[in-house]
């Protein structure tokens, strides 16, 4: 039963269909990617940060990230290491969080506060007509200039014009204008993308997405749950997720 959608569910749909049959659906156990468990714990942390700067008290980033590391290791016992180990990425996060560049830039983040609470994780969710179930999801930052953001760990710097063609501003952004948020009435969405490069980096990418970009949104996830409803989930093999990226490769083709 589908009590609700978010941009991660719509996005898995529309990159397969029958990816998103097995995960939302079927619910299929599969193990846990690292690169999802180190950018939980890189958000935790930095978030975290963010929170006790707020309250007077912060501790260094890098050794809030240990302790969401270990947390998440804990919620997690089944991960596809692959060619990384528990090691090569806390030391990853160590050279990251140290880094003098990157360090500079989230003392940089001033978030919003509301109630004198910073806008951390902010949940948000929308309706869409047609679709009787809530599009929910979380807004990892608003700036104190009003401005919503995602913080995202990459293993490359974002080139060209990847953060136009993003669909996830435009979620976050229909959200915050169906509750009447008006802190941002130009519908502008940052992406602050922290690179796990041998050098590592911090891109902070502003784009802008517009009314007739929400009236768009709102066709497109009123056509992905009519799909749902009607039990379309084709496979989708030229997706860049087919076979080597989708955790459902090994029973998609049986």
């Amino acid at each position: 039963m589908i009590d609700h959608l978010s941009y991660s569910s719509i996005n898995t749909y529309l990159l397969c269909p029958r990816s998103w049959r097995y995960r939302y659906l079927d619910k299929v156990d599969v193990p846990t990617s690292p690169a999802l468990i180190f950018g939980s714990a890189f958000h935790e942390a930095v978030e975290q940060y963010l929170v006790m700067r707020h309250s007077g008290d912060a501790l260094p980033v890098a050794e809030l990230f240990a302790t969401m590391w270990e947390g998440q290791l804990e919620r997690n016992e089944d991960v596809d290491w692959g060619d990384d180990t528990e090691e090569s990425l806390a030391e990853t996060a160590t050279r990251m969080l140290t880094d003098d560049s990157i360090v500079a830039q989230i003392d940089s983040l001033k978030p919003l506060v509301v109630e004198d609470a910073p806008v951390i994780e902010k949940y948000v969710t929308m309706t869409v007509p047609g679709v009787p179930v809530p599009i929910v999801g979380y807004i990892d930052i608003i700036t104190e200039d009003g401005i919503p953001g995602d913080l995202k760990t990459s293993s490359r710097k974002w080139y060209g014009d990847k953060a136009d063609q993003e669909m996830q501003p435009v979620f976050y952004l229909a959200a915050l204008n169906q509750e009447g948020y008006d802190l941002n009435p130009d519908l502008r969405f940052r992406h602050y993308v922290y690179t796990k490069t041998r050098s590592p980096v911090v891109q902070v990418l502003e784009t802008q997405r517009t009314p007739a970009d929400i009236g768009w949104l709102f066709g497109l996830i009123s056509e992905v749950w009519d799909a749902i409803e009607m039990g379309v989930f084709p496979p989708n093999p030229n997706s860049w997720l087919c076979p080597k990226y989708c955790d459902f490769a090994s029973i998609c083709r049986q």
